[in-house]
């Protein structure tokens, strides 16, 4: 027989579990955002592709902690890259920098790759996946990001110069 401070605490205890498990059942869980469903590896819009490593002028756009838009070396050569891990600061970074681990000069898709995050640890962020987009994939992205969209030139806007 049990003594009845400890009963007490035996049914407090299974109301408690009782009441965990049915909160955690009623807790909603919230489905992807557009934007993660896109920027996911399997789902990333465009084709595999690599970029010269030497054309990256510093021209980015984050989507999210894990996701970016590089322009190498023309706002018309667009690319997504995609990280291994978030990056939780990476909104807020001035300077990136590129490492291809093979010397080959590309940074390409399913390399071996790095994004460099001054600041981070570690500073060296494996790259999992680079697809080359078309102007309306990056479209797309952007606005699931809630980033403003790039005009195409105008025939009365002249072109930007090349470098």
């Amino acid at each position: 027989m049990l003594m009845p401070c400890k009963k007490f605490r035996l049914d407090a205890a299974v109301a408690a579990l009782a009441a965990i498990t049915v909160g955690c059942a009623a807790t909603p869980h919230t489905p992807p955002t557009a934007l993660e469903n896109l920027t996911r590896v399997e789902n990333l819009p465009g084709k595999a592709a690599c970029f010269w490593k030497s054309n990256f002028q510093g021209d980015w756009t984050v989507l999210n902690d894990s996701t970016l838009i590089v322009h190498a070396p023309l706002p018309k050569d667009i690319y997504v890259i995609k990280l291994f891990e978030p990056v939780f600061s990476l909104r807020f970074k001035e300077g990136l920098g590129l490492d291809d681990r093979e010397h080959t000069g590309q940074i390409c898709n399913a390399g071996d790759d790095y994004l460099l995050v001054p600041g981070w640890q570690p500073p060296r962020v494996p790259i999992v996946a680079v697809h080359a987009l078309t102007t309306d994939e990056q479209a797309q992205l952007l606005q699931a990001a809630g980033k403003p969209i790039p005009k195409p030139p105008t025939a009365n806007q002249p072109a930007p110069p090349k470098n």
